[in-house]
């Protein structure tokens, strides 16, 4: 049987956990029960610091910030709050992601969006292991251009979401892929803001975060529950600008990497 982690700590942190639960009720803004778990665990003695601040690294290079819900005792436990109506399997990646990132001994995903308290251990088993990734070609689309150097960003940004995992900021992952799309001796420009143009007029600039990829492919990299057909519309009317045929939106949210091409023409 596997020895726990911090048992004791552990027992008294979930106390709190339930003592918050049973006090504020389920269904309110994470912020409150952040707050209240570190208020709750300072009074019994422990330090709880609510949003401290890990750069995150990708091939040793800072790509971004992460910032945790509670980070007890130095490091022991980090708490992953969540208001859900249960825990999800991503809750669980999420956390996994984040004791790569702080190297903390223990995360607790706790949420309060349920009829009751949930809560879950996660030990960091991580920490010293370096899982080999395995690339598998798939098979094109038909018809679909470009399919060697669509298959060279495909493979970028998996190997990006298999080394950090779901749970961070749009711009981690932009970075991230950015990293690996130069390892991978790909050239790319990336684009922060397109000019908006009607009838040779210039109206201005719109911010846009978009990776052209030798000139050809452009590659939207985000993190979003999920995206609309105003969201593809919009990526469409960029493609024209740029007089690009072939689109790829790479969503980083989940547990897995879903990257949805877009064709003009």
């Amino acid at each position: 049987m596997p020895q726990l982690v911090h048992p004791e700590l552990s027992y008294e942190v979930r106390a709190v956990l339930l003592d918050v639960y049973n006090k504020l009720g389920p269904m309110l803004d994470e912020k409150y029960y952040e707050d209240a778990i570190a208020i709750g665990l300072e009074k019994r003695g422990f330090r709880c610091e609510t949003q401290k601040t890990f750069e995150v690294y990708y091939e040793g290079e800072r790509v971004g910030l992460y910032y945790t819900d509670g980070w007890v005792e130095n490091g022991k436990i980090v708490l992953e709050v969540k208001v859900a109506p249960r825990i999800e399997p991503l809750h669980k990646a999420q956390a996994i992601s984040y004791l790569k990132v702080t190297s903390a001994d223990l995360a607790i995903v706790v949420n309060y969006g349920g009829p009751s308290l949930e809560d879950e251990r996660l030990p960091n088993f991580v920490r010293d292991k370096q899982p080999e990734f395995v690339w598998e070609p798939q098979p094109a689309a038909e018809g679909l251009l470009y399919p060697d150097l669509t298959e060279a960003i495909r493979r970028a940004c998996h190997r990006v979401h298999f080394t950090l995992g779901p749970g961070f900021l749009h711009q981690v992952y932009r970075r991230a892929t950015m990293i690996e799309l130069r390892q991978s001796d790909l050239r790319y420009e990336y684009l922060k803001k397109l000019p908006v143009e009607y009838e040779g007029q210039l109206l201005g600039y719109q911010e846009a975060r978009l990776i052209l990829v030798e000139e050809k492919v452009l590659l939207a990299a985000f993190a979003l529950q999920s995206i609309d057909e105003a969201m593809v519309q919009q990526f469409k009317a960029r493609m024209r600008r740029l007089q690009i045929n072939l689109g790829l939106l790479a969503n980083f949210y989940g547990t897995k990497l879903n990257i949805t091409p877009v064709r003009i023409g």
